[in-house]
């Protein structure tokens, strides 16, 4: 059967979906035992259940919208706005998911097994953040070749080879960090230290695609604006742990979260109102 580029394109992420799926119903039915003692020792379970079931689901509705968007394209090129963020989305159901299985574990599990578990969910958000990071350093390559000094990134090839390079090593060292991380505390430490030069540069991103006005087809400020929030949300993390209980944590934080991306989504579906300035 001979399948064009959309095709193939659909075929691959609906597989990727569906292994993603039983991967992840697998991996809850390992856990049963301690799930069905959170419902009975854990304060509060029913309700962070509740919000991050509700936020997953509007997350993943945001995913097809974006996806849908991207294959009624006329051509589908990975580098696209609309994929980026399908697929940011789509993992974050998944991590989405990963967080409600660390609730159920979160006072049920060895503090050895539950490290594991919370750094699986780690590794996770690397990869989800990826899509991200791919276009931001694409944009930073881009300033950077508008320099004489760094014109070569003008070039498409020497461009990619760039940011294949560059992104290679930000993931090798965002995992190396996760996995050598001896403890849960210490975690909390890392975990600001690898997402935020992430999020800032993302945070530049949109507010240099407003500035130039580029990325038309979207709001770049709004974009900007709903991460810059999310990234405060970040680094006031790990202090928010330390006050809160765990279910008071999550009910929270899975909220305002879920306002955020909602609002970052608005951002997706707007376009900027760039004026032209007429001369005289």
């Amino acid at each position: 059967m001979n399948l064009n580029k959309k095709e193939k394109y659909q075929w691959t992420l609906f597989l990727s979906t569906i292994i993603a799926t039983i991967a992840m119903i697998i991996t809850f039915l390992s856990y049963q035992a301690q799930i069905s003692q959170s419902f009975t020792t854990v304060n509060g379970i029913y309700q962070v259940l509740t919000i991050t079931l509700i936020k997953a689901s509007i997350i993943g509705g945001m995913a097809y919208v974006m996806m849908r968007k991207w294959f009624k394209q006329e051509e589908q090129f990975l580098s696209d706005i609309p994929f980026l963020f399908g697929i940011f989305f789509l993992i974050l159901v998944f991590a989405k998911f990963l967080d409600i299985l660390i609730s159920f574990n979160f006072y049920t599990l060895e503090q050895d097994s539950l490290l594991v578990l919370i750094k699986f969910r780690y590794f996770v958000m690397v990869l989800d953040l990826f899509p991200m990071i791919y276009l931001s350093v694409g944009m930073i390559l881009y300033y950077l070749s508008l320099k004489e000094r760094f014109n070569g990134y003008g070039d498409n090839e020497n461009l990619d080879k760039a940011r294949q390079k560059i992104l290679i090593i930000i993931i090798i060292i965002e995992i190396l960090a996760i996995s050598l991380t001896p403890n849960y505390d210490t975690l909390l430490i890392i975990l600001p230290l690898l997402v935020l030069p992430s999020l800032i540069t993302i945070v530049w991103l949109f507010a240099f695609a407003y500035k130039n006005k580029r990325l038309s087809q979207v709001h770049p400020l709004i974009i900007a604006v709903g991460f810059g929030i999310f990234l405060t949300t970040q680094i006031s993390r790990p202090l928010a742990k330390k006050v809160f209980d765990t279910a008071t944590y999550a009910i929270f934080s899975e909220t305002i979260e879920m306002i955020i991306f909602i609002f970052i989504f608005i951002g997706l579906l707007l376009k900027a109102n760039y004026k032209i300035r007429k001369t005289i």
